[in-house]
């Protein structure tokens, strides 16, 4: 049989594990502007503990353009060096590490919270330019890829949305036209830079008019047909539920996984080794998310691995979303 702490292989990485570290949003710096040594402390917790592959916290790309004034971004004068040593750290353990990307909303300096019928061809190029230079500026920092983060609420998840998106031009219409905001993108980083592009989309949006099981199939294989190394599903909320208990994008999930020639990593509420472990040799599933568990204690993993099965701590009260820096309310930081 096989088991989540099985060595693997997603794309061009080997990974030590099938589980994913996703990144939510945070930020420590002290009084100068640096990272805190907390934040170097955690991740090394999490590099440590049997993680296959981490995605960051959330880089903002624009100081105009933040969830709140302390949201993580790239602009600041110690950026280089802060993460050049977080990468290598999170190197030292053999543990690749992708830089997630997102807009939350779209500034073009003049006009704020620009919907995406009113972006002018100007304004998709610059927010298509501001992505390749962020790219670039990871790669540097020693990142091995970036996970752009068009789906849950941000900015991208909603330009190609039908629902959201009602424009008559080539970048409005059908399934190709909205997405080829992305698909763009893609190509331009896969023809210049050799680092990993992971697509982190919703599955199903749950809106009447939104987007459906079906078309975000499609959307994920137009994703791989334009370069993308991998793909992560998630949903519109950070809630995931069904009548039966069972994870309600399981179906789905498989069905791509045996479609696609990439890996496709399954995320949402999955905080139980047995269970992954089921997922894991009864579908085509290879590749599972978690975030809040790894708030609420950065290295379960370990016992995970040593006990041969475990539960996460984290009760998915999702309080460690509204603070400043992700630590649980109900544990406190984990460390």
């Amino acid at each position: 049989m096989k088991n989540i702490f099985d060595k693997c292989k997603f794309g061009d990485f080997e990974l030590k594990s099938h589980i994913i570290r996703s990144g939510m949003w945070e930020s420590q710096r002290d009084k100068v502007g640096f990272l805190t040594q907390d934040v170097f402390n955690r991740y090394e917790q999490i590099a440590k503990s049997g993680v296959g592959l981490i995605n960051s916290e959330l880089f903002c790309l624009d100081p105009r353009d933040r969830f709140a004034i302390y949201s993580t971004d790239m602009n600041y004068k110690g950026f280089f060096k802060d993460y050049q040593e977080l990468t290598k750290l999170v190197h030292h353990y053999n543990v690749p590490i992708l830089g997630q990307l997102a807009f939350f909303w779209y500034n073009d300096g003049l006009n704020q919270k620009i919907k995406p019928n009113d972006m002018s061809i100007k304004n998709i190029r610059h927010l298509q330019t501001d992505v390749i230079i962020a790219a670039k500026k990871l790669e540097f920092a020693g990142f091995d890829g970036i996970q752009i983060n068009m789906g849950n609420n941000f900015y991208l998840s909603n330009f190609i949305n039908p629902y959201f998106n009602q424009r008559t031009d080539y970048y409005g219409g059908n399934t190709f036209n909205r997405m080829r905001i992305v698909l763009e993108i893609i190509k331009v980083i896969k023809d210049n830079y050799k680092i990993h592009v992971n697509c982190k989309l919703n599955l199903n949006d749950g809106r009447k008019g939104g987007i459906s099981f079906e078309e975000s199939m499609e959307m994920c294989k137009l994703l791989e047909k334009y370069g993308a190394d991998s793909i992560q599903l998630t949903s519109r909320t950070n809630t995931f539920s069904s009548d039966n208990g069972v994870h309600p994008f399981i179906t789905y999930a498989d069905k791509l996984s045996s479609e696609l020639d990439i890996p496709v990593v399954l995320g949402g509420r999955l905080n139980d080794m047995d269970t992954i472990n089921n997922i894991l040799n009864t579908t085509n599933i290879e590749f599972f998310s978690m975030s809040k568990p790894f708030v609420a204690q950065p290295n379960f993993l370990e016992e995970w691995k040593a006990n041969g099965h475990g539960k996460s701590i984290c009760k998915g009260c999702n309080n460690c979303y509204s603070k400043k820096v992700s630590t649980c309310f109900v544990y406190g930081n984990g460390d």
